[in-house]
């Protein structure tokens, strides 16, 4: 069956965070584990009259119990019920800052310096005395003043100069040679005489919270390993409203500070990046830059607590520690060979109930940031015993949301296996805070049940002798004391304190020296005479064994040619395939380039129809908008027209009334003046009479001027004929009984009718004249007239 050529799969690739997670995690669950340290500080009753809610057993055991006008909310059976809860160490409200130093932090510091990490925080309720714990006061020293004054009295004698270690910014740091550190410590000289950025002069004599918190001498710390140098930095952040702010930060001029953001090294430990990390080389300086640090801290006062912190605050104690040279004067220039050990000591705000502190507003706000932090906090640790117990049981494990919090994500570490985690629960043993204090123990009894993988120190050894940089002191010390005595041979001497290489003694010289030898030696001889024979035996096998397989090698030879020439012909098959293959991948690969490309144009045409059709809808709407704009004129036109077709129809109908009201009038007058000429025309005869008499007779109770008007202005003033058509004489002789008159007659009345009203110059009219003045329906006409 012939091969299918087939385009190689591309394989999805697992993240690394996932598989370093995952290798992490077994590495962790491989290592011995101790549990979370939880000790537990109970704060001195602040009047004699208050009631308590407590009682220390023990060293280790402390018991609940509410008081009695509370028992009808707490009884069991009619009993009041009674609650122990049991700590690594319990120190009563007489124990002083030294014995909860001594028993809590001194070991974190032991740890600091054997290059281990450690995570120490408080936590309880507000107002119950934490932040008295960590710091302290004038008069009584806290933790933190204790741990740096017991760590430089350890190092002191083994301090690498200013400068010699440099922070990178990425939570690493750098080895300066001697120059550039003796640059950097001359600019810091130069800041500090100039009075600029944040190596300003100080005098520390002036703080007396320095003066008085640095001036005990305590005993140094045994382990401290003397060939290496030391540098001890620190940070100071808080924690506001879940921002994370740099405390040591040089504002400036600004005062708000900026707020930083938590990452992820190179080694997967979390850090804040862009804080200031202050290198220290005393006590007073380190509580220096506390002290600064300090002022930009958030307080605030409450109804609870007078000085009541309202962020969570992590102090962090750096200890930089590097091997020296094999003269045990320099720092190796070798960045691998750096350890850093961290102590964070962090003091977490107390919880608050809204209901006993009455805070409004900006107060409301920061507790309710405080409370959601310390629930994530008791939330990530509920899910670490939990994993515990589904690794023991192998059900699967929880994602621990580190992230949902700022503290949580910023001492995440520590809980993954990164040091030794310690934990001081303050109680304040009034009665009003019995609730508080429940769910605290609560939450320090389920602490002490999360394991934490135990960290091993990572040593670099160079293979130098141990103890060189003492023994090069001693020696400088040896050679000055002799130049002092004045030999002058000294200065030429030398140590070595380097690698000393030994394979140890020799071998030890053995000699056989006996008597039997003779003897010896002939048993010798026969024996070799016996090996020899045995030899020419297996010799004359060996060649038979030889031909055997030298025809054997021939065979293998003619059956390697003829699979040779099967294997060349099937490297040309496959030589073939090869190329046919990659001829597929390549057209494989420029479809997909064309498919790409097309995509590319889909996607191109598609957002050229988005655009088009967003374009023909804006088209259509403004035609839509158009055509309502044109409905709206028309109707208007319309209203206009018909309001318009309203006035002219009324003014057409007042002016056809007019013209009506005038044509009746003219037809009462030509009605009156028709009644009057058929009165003419009726009477048989008709005396003559002057015109001008018988006219003004005939109308002097008439209306003459627009008929005498008309008259003059029709009919020319020379004619004194009357004509006549044949057609209305035809038409009165054809009518004797209706129009008995003769020709002469109505020649005569005619005369005499419209002769009355034309003036005196004017003879003779026609028919025609007579009849459309007297509209008497006189039609047809002819040409032909007829003189009367």
């Amino acid at each position: 069956m012939k091969a299918v050529s087939r385009t190689p799969m591309r394989v999805p690739k697992t993240p690394r965070v996932h598989q370093t997670t995952e290798k992490h995690r077994r590495e962790t669950s491989e290592k011995a584990k101790d549990p979370v340290n939880v000790f537990c500080r109970v704060r001195p009753l602040q009047s004699d009259g208050d009631l308590t809610s407590l009682r220390v057993k023990s060293s280790t055991t402390i018991a609940l119990n509410p008081h009695d006008q509370l028992l009808q909310h707490h009884k069991q059976n009619g009993a009041q019920r009674e609650i122990q809860y049991i700590f690594k160490h319990v120190f009563q409200s007489d124990a002083t800052q030294q014995d909860v130093f001594a028993s809590v932090a001194q070991p974190l510091v032991e740890n600091l310096v054997r290059g281990r990490n450690s995570l120490l925080f408080t936590y309880g309720v507000t107002g119950s005395g934490k932040t008295y714990t960590m710091t302290g006061n004038l008069r009584h020293r806290g933790i933190m003043p204790r741990c740096l004054n017991v760590l430089f009295r350890t190092i002191s004698d083994f301090q690498a100069k200013k400068f010699v270690f440099k922070p990178d910014k990425l939570n690493g740091f750098e080895i300066l040679s001697e120059e550039d550190a003796l640059l950097e410590r001359q600019h810091e000289m130069n800041q500090r005489i100039a009075g600029s950025g944040r190596f300003a002069y100080r005098n520390k004599d002036s703080d007396p919270e320095i003066a008085s918190q640095a001036s005990v001498e305590p005993m140094p710390l045994l382990g401290l390993d003397e060939d290496n140098m030391y540098s001890v930095f620190v940070t100071y952040v808080e924690i506001y409203n879940n921002s994370v702010y740099d405390l040591l930060e040089d504002s400036g001029i600004q005062k708000t500070l900026q707020s930083k953001i938590i990452r992820e090294d190179a080694h997967h430990h979390m850090f804040v990046q862009g804080v200031t990390e202050e290198e220290v080389k005393t006590v007073e300086d380190a509580l220096e830059v506390f002290q600064m640090g300090q002022k930009k801290k958030r307080m605030g006062h409450t109804v609870l607590n007078a000085e009541s912190s309202r962020s969570h605050s992590v102090f962090n104690i750096r200890l930089v520690q590097a091997p020296t040279d094999n003269q045990g004067e320099n720092v190796v220039q070798d960045r691998q060979k750096i350890t850093v050990s961290q102590l964070s000591l962090v003091d977490l705000a107390g919880s608050e109930r809204s209901s006993r502190t009455k805070n409004t507003g900006v107060r409301l706000r920061e507790a309710g940031n405080i409370n959601n932090s310390l629930m994530t906090l008791r939330t990530c640790l509920e899910y670490l015993r939990e994993n515990q117990q589904a690794a023991i049981n192998g059900f699967a494990h929880k994602k621990i949301p580190y992230r949902d919090s700022k503290i949580t994500h910023m001492i995440k570490n520590y809980f993954d296996g990164e040091g030794q985690v310690s934990m001081i629960v303050c109680i304040n043993p009034r009665m009003e805070d019995y609730d508080e204090n429940m769910q605290v123990m609560k939450f320090a009894e389920m602490t002490q049940e999360v394991q934490i993988a135990r960290a091993t120190p990572i040593k670099t050894d160079l293979g130098l002798t141990p103890g060189r940089r003492k023994a090069n002191k001693l020696f400088k010390i040896a050679v000055k004391n002799l130049n002092e005595l004045g030999m002058s041979e000294a200065k030429d001497l030398k140590v070595d304190v380097g690698l000393v290489y030994s394979l140890g003694p020799d071998f030890p010289f053995c000699q056989v020296d006996s008597p039997e030898a003779e003897v010896k030696i002939q048993e010798l001889m026969h024996y070799l005479e016996q090996r020899i024979e045995k030899r020419k035996r297996l010799r004359a096998n060996l060649d038979i064994k030889c031909d055997n397989f030298r025809q054997m090698l021939m065979n293998l030879d003619r059956d390697n040619l003829q699979l040779s020439t099967e294997l060349a012909s099937l490297k040309a098959v496959y030589k073939q395939e090869r190329e046919r293959s990659f001829a597929l991948e390549k057209k494989v690969r420029i479809h997909e380039s064309s498919i790409d490309v097309l995509n590319n144009t889909l996607t191109k045409r598609d957002r050229q129809i988005e655009e088009l059709t967003f374009k023909l809808n804006e088209k259509e709407n403004l035609l839509t908008q158009t055509e309502h704009e044109k409905e709206k004129q028309k109707k208007k036109c319309s209203s206009k027209m018909a309001v318009e077709s309203d006035k002219n129809k009324r003014e057409l109908e007042i002016k056809l009334r007019q013209q009506r009201e005038k044509l009746h009038e003219r037809m009462r007058i030509k009605d009156e003046k028709l009644r009057l000429v058929s009165k003419i025309i009726r009477s048989e005869d008709m005396p003559s009479m002057p015109r001008s008499q018988s006219s003004e007779d005939l109308l002097n109770e008439k209306d003459r001027g627009p008929f005498t008007a008309r008259t003059e202005s029709s009919v020319p003033a020379t004619r004194t004929d009357i004509y006549v058509t044949p057609r209305h004489v035809s038409h009165c002789q054809q009518s004797p009984s209706t129009v008995a008159f003769s020709w002469r007659q109505m020649a005569g009345a005619s005369a005499l009718g419209v002769a009355s009203a034309l003036p005196s110059t004017v003879t003779s009219i026609t028919v025609q004249d007579v009849a459309s003045r007297c509209n008497l329906g006189i039609e047809g006409h002819s040409n032909k007239k007829t003189n009367i």
